[in-house]
């Protein structure tokens, strides 16, 4: 199945409806592809136009879904425009309604402690008695992961041999990492989706569906947890605003 794909601020985003990706990625799946799917926001936006490696991992996955509605908004100004804000707890959620039937296992990689990945594997399987977890595993919290913990993490998801793993490392960490290791993986796809492993666990709690429709569940995020994302988010979401503002004037003076 093709799908299209819209180029906003350098990155080529996939043009399509919640169902559309589901039914590629279950395409790919059963064709026995190992691939991986990345979910950028405006922060991972920003990070990409400023490091040409994480661009080009970006735009080398097989399935990019706009997470941001930033990102919505700014590619109407476009004629190919993206269809809808795909977030990454709305597409775990739903994928895993056809993993179900599928009989999919997962494997969870990252969380903030083991607590929150045992909390997800008895919800998930409480939900969904056709899903299974034949592990998971809460890496050590640090910026870079040395050869050593690679090694280790790859022996234990792959002592698993799980359909899909699922990383909750934090962008642009998480991107990184499967892109340097996925060729090493008994896998069929890996998907970063940070936060969700949060908010599914109960962990933290997700913004009210009116702000998640409007844009402003970026807003609830930072009451929840300012220490961690004030600066975060008015540092980005500024940069983002520059970013458009600049690809606004190269798009109307037609520059390179």
């Amino acid at each position: 199945m093709e799908i299209g794909k819209t180029n906003i601020l350098n990155i080529n985003i996939d043009r399509v409806n919640l169902d559309d990706i589901l039914l590629k990625v279950v395409k790919l799946i059963d064709k026995n592809f190992r691939f991986y799917i990345c979910v950028p926001n405006s922060y991972l936006t920003v990070i990409a136009n400023q490091d040409k490696e994480l661009l080009s991992i970006l735009n080398n996955a097989e399935i990019v879904i706009p997470d941001g509605m930033p990102l919505i908004w700014y590619s109407k100004t476009f004629k190919e425009s993206l269809s809808e804000r795909i977030t990454g707890f709305d597409f775990f959620c739903n994928f895993s309604k056809i993993a179900d039937k599928k009989n999919y296992s997962y494997f969870f990689l990252g969380g903030e402690n083991k607590k929150v990945l045992e909390k997800i594997k008895t919800k998930l399987e409480y939900e969904f008695k056709n899903i299974k977890v034949p592990g998971y595993y809460c890496p050590p919290f640090i910026d870079n992961f040395t050869d050593e913990i690679d090694n280790e993490i790859i022996k234990i998801v792959n002592k698993c041999k799980p359909d899909i793993l699922w990383l909750g490392l934090s962008a642009p960490k998480q991107e990184r990492w499967i892109y340097k290791n996925i060729n090493k993986l008994n896998i069929k796809m890996a998907c970063g989706i940070g936060a969700v492993f949060n908010f599914y666990s109960g962990y933290i709690k997700r913004a009210p569906k009116w702000m998640q429709n409007i844009g402003l569940e970026w807003v609830y995020r930072i009451i929840v947890e300012p220490k961690r994302l004030l600066k975060k988010y008015s540092v980005y979401n500024t940069k983002f605003i520059l970013l458009v503002a600049k690809d606004i004037l190269r798009r109307a003076f037609k520059l390179k």
